[in-house]
């Protein structure tokens, strides 16, 4: 799954971290570690992407 988050400062793809502890974004680019400027929207596109589609698996018995 791609959930690019755009850097909020230049707009290169954050690369997404996990150390002592705590989960950051980082720039490439401007080489700095940036906040999650909308954490609700990030948690949403993740929720949607991990979503199992079922329309095309429902079974019809006659």
């Amino acid at each position: 799954m791609n959930t690019s988050i755009p850097c909020p400062c230049c707009s290169t793809p954050l690369l997404h971290h996990f150390s002592d502890r705590r989960e950051y974004w980082f720039c490439r680019h401007c080489w700095q570690e940036m906040p999650i400027v909308d954490r609700d929207l990030h948690q949403a596109k993740r929720k949607v992407g991990n979503a199992i589609d079922l329309s095309n698996s429902i079974l019809v018995s006659n």
